[in-house]
This record gives structure tokens, sequence and C-alpha cells, in this order.
């Protein structure tokens, strides 16, 4: 499961939010406006959308991050060096997992929608992605 399951799901939710932050860089979609977009995603109330740029870069680390799990779980062609590829690993389970923890933090001063969704998704779904980053790099530690 752990060669399987994990690596996959991990690589599948990692993209799958990369590719919203593409679509973020020139959309508020699937919200109706910005204003909604950016009190529901951004915590904000002025209705300013990220920039397209900063969005984008998002949007490859995510993705990147995705490839990098294949890569480290060899199912895809790696790379690189194999200490580099792990360490990537640990350095994206530990961003994951500071994001879903110190998001908590980001509901202070945050609009009612954001604090909401970051309670009950967003940094829930950091910490849940951070454990499963762990779980490949460590995997991937004891297969080197």
């Amino acid at each position: 499961m752990i060669r399987t399951v994990v690596p996959v799901g991990l690589a599948t939710v990692l993209t799958a939010a990369g590719v919203m932050h593409f679509i973020w860089a020139f959309s508020p979609w699937p919200m109706k406006d910005t204003v909604t977009f950016t009190r529901t995603i951004g915590g904000t109330d002025d209705g300013v959308m990220p920039s397209a740029a900063s969005a984008m870069m998002v949007g490859v680390a995510l993705i990147g991050g995705a490839v990098l799990t294949l890569m480290v779980n060899e199912s895809i062609p790696s790379i690189g060096p194999d200490w580099l590829r792990l360490t990537g690993m640990y350095g994206l389970a530990v961003v994951l997992l500071a994001r879903g923890f110190g998001g908590y933090f980001m509901n202070s001063g945050a609009a009612s929608e954001f604090q909401r969704w970051n309670s009950v998704l967003y940094s829930p779904l950091c910490v849940t992605l951070g454990v499963l980053g762990g779980v490949v790099a460590v995997a991937a530690t004891r297969r080197y």
C-alpha cells in the first residue's frame, strides 16, 4: 500500500491543487466573483486576487511535488541523485506540515469564510498531505 496507494494518492491531490492554482491565476473559479474568492480562499475582504505569477509559482511547486513523489517512489524515471530527491521529499513533507499546523494561526483576523474553510479543509488537508509525504520519504529511505 505504501508503494502504491499513498504516493499515487498524494501525487493526485498535489496535482489537482496545482491545477487549481493555475486556474486561479486567471479566474476566481469555482467562486462566482473575486470578492467571494478572496474571502473564501485568500482570507481577505478586499477582492484583490493574488498575482498571476504567485498563483502559478504555487501551482508549479505543487505539481513539482507530485512529480517528486512519483520519482522517489520509483513510479516514473528519476533524475538527479537519490539523496537530493529524498531531501526534497522530506522538505515537501515539512512544508506541507508547516502550512497545515501553521494555517490555524492564519485564522486570526482573516475573513470568516476563510476561517471556516481553513479550519475544516485547508489546514487538515495540508497536515494529511504532509504525513503522507513523510510516509513516502521514510519508505524511500528504507529502500535506499
